[in-house]
């Protein structure tokens, strides 16, 4: 359960040359706006994305944030990569992020916005050892806005410094609070308070975004308003993706994607494309399987058995194993034993992957296959990118961060939800009642098995949201469903396509 939302991760310790996330430093307090120089590493491009050709600058820049009643005293340091086009003026701006928490903003960033990205194989085979391939990106939104990649506190060369630490900022209710801030700054010293705003995350960033939009329209600071929110495989309604005892929602949400992976692996005996398959997993798990969970022990037999041959009919697990379970088969279960009879775990992000395990018994996997199949190829390529931009800095850039992670403050109480499941999803159909515009856009892979597509929809339409202003995308691919050729042409289309019908 360790890994449950570390979605995309990878460890990296250090230290900034100026901050302290541990202890404070007793000469912290001489750390001052007169002595602090925001750092910048700027250079000028063309390139044509969609057809139009954009003369832009490329930049990692640095933002340093100050206390709200002591505006001499610094708080935290922001790195972030901007590309702003020339002659654009009021374009829309894009801020962009990715989850974890604990996670820099590199997946989003060189996986499919940013002017270049990385391809690994869209087949869900390994990334294997450099040189990757790194190439211009046609489809990159940039030719319709700027785009600002956002790495938050502890990640990327994001630090906190002067008198603060990094848990102050690691929270469920911290984190937005000093993003919102970041935004504030940005779009003042860049004279953009006209311009269309849109936040996207992946991932964390579904309960990051509409947090985010929350605080920005209502919050402690200036009111800004936001035309819209772009989640990418979001996990906004932690009660749909947390396996614990008498909690069954997970259960029903998660089973249309092991019925897309249990097809995809060729363990379903059916005539039926994908497409038909995935709608009648769906169908059973909302009208036969969800109620039947329900009913708990006042289910009868003769219905219980009923649904147990459905269930292993749609995930291809054997119904001994899903009678084992009780007809409540958690997703790490899943993914060691569908193809334990081939010697296959199946991966969490990109349940396409497969690979064997040290030991072929037992019940979790050794490793997520799936990030292992493309993480270091992202790490080269960040670097890569920045070096040509002409960036220069000692620290490392921590493209994932476990003390983010395991320091990240979950309220036990959430806005009257006394069951402690943060749920995030309030606040877009807030959003929406009080902002004619407000739009929302969420993209999921069916081969995801972190954040499925079936708990999307279902926390979608759990909470009051206007689903006639939401758009909902389902990609055949997983939880970076960019990593897969035909879905990351689909989704800049949609993208771009959802920011010109403003």
């Amino acid at each position: 359960m360790r890994y449950l939302y570390i979605l995309l991760f990878s460890i990296a310790l250090a230290a900034d040359d100026h901050s302290s996330e541990g202890k404070i430093d007793e000469n912290c307090k001489d750390i001052t706006k007169d002595n602090i120089s925001e750092r910048s590493f700027t250079n000028e491009y063309v390139g044509t994305f969609n057809g139009k050709r954009i003369e832009y600058t490329a930049g990692l820049k640095e933002k340093v944030l100050y206390e709200k009643d002591n505006p001499d005293a610094p708080q935290a340091s922001f790195f972030y990569t901007e590309y702003i086009a020339k002659n654009g003026n009021q374009r829309p701006v894009i801020f962009s992020f990715n989850g974890g928490p604990g996670s820099a903003s590199l997946w989003l960033h060189m996986g499919v916005l940013g002017p270049k990205v990385i391809k690994v194989p869209s087949n869900a085979s390994d990334d294997g050892s450099p040189p990757y391939k790194i190439v211009d990106n046609k489809l990159s939104p940039l030719s319709e806005a700027d785009l600002v990649f956002i790495d938050p506190i502890g990640t990327g060369y994001s630090r906190a410094i002067g008198c603060h630490t990094g848990e102050e900022f690691w929270g469920v209710n911290e984190d937005p609070k000093i993003i919102a801030e970041f935004i504030r700054r940005w779009i003042t010293d860049n004279k953009r308070w006209n311009s269309p705003r849109y936040i996207l995350g992946e991932s964390y960033g579904g309960i990051r975004g509409p947090l985010l939009v929350s605080e920005l329209r209502s919050g402690s600071i200036t009111p800004i308003e936001v035309n819209g929110l772009l989640m990418v495989a979001p996990a906004s309604d932690y009660q749909y993706l947390v396996f614990h005892p008498g909690n069954n929602s997970p259960h029903y949400g998660f089973l249309p994607s092991y019925a897309a992976t249990a097809y995809y692996h060729d363990k379903v005996d059916t005539d039926k494309s994908l497409a038909d398959f995935y709608i009648d997993s769906k169908n059973f798990s909302l009208n036969e399987y969800g109620p039947a969970l329900l009913k708990g022990t006042r289910i009868s037999s003769e219905e219980k058995n009923d649904i147990m041959k459905k269930y292993s009919y749609f995930t291809g697990l054997s119904m001994r194993f899903v009678e084992d379970f009780d007809m409540r088969v958690d997703a790490s279960s899943f993914r060691k034993e569908l193809l334990r009879d081939e010697g296959y775990s199946v991966g969490r992000l990109d349940s396409r992957y497969k690979n064997t395990d040290y030991m072929a018994g037992g019940q979790y996997s050794d490793t997520d296959v799936s990030s292992e199949g493309f993480m270091s190829a992202y790490v080269t390529a960040i670097h890569t990118w920045f070096a040509d931009i002409g960036v220069e800095m000692d620290m490392l850039y921590q493209s994932g961060d476990s003390d983010v992670y395991f320091s990240w403050k979950h309220p036990t109480q959430w806005k009257g939800n006394d069951f402690g499941y943060v749920n995030t999803v309030p606040h877009i159909a807030r959003a929406q009642r009080y902002n004619k515009d407000f739009k929302v856009y969420v993209s999921c892979g069916l081969y995801d098995l972190a954040t499925p597509c079936f708990t999307a929809e279902n926390f979608m339409y759990d909470n009051s949201v206007d689903m006639d202003r939401v758009v909902f995308s389902e990609f055949e691919a997983g939880h970076m469903m960019y990593n897969h050729q035909p879905s990351f042409d689909r989704f800049l289309k949609e993208v771009r396509e959802f920011i010109l019908n403003d």
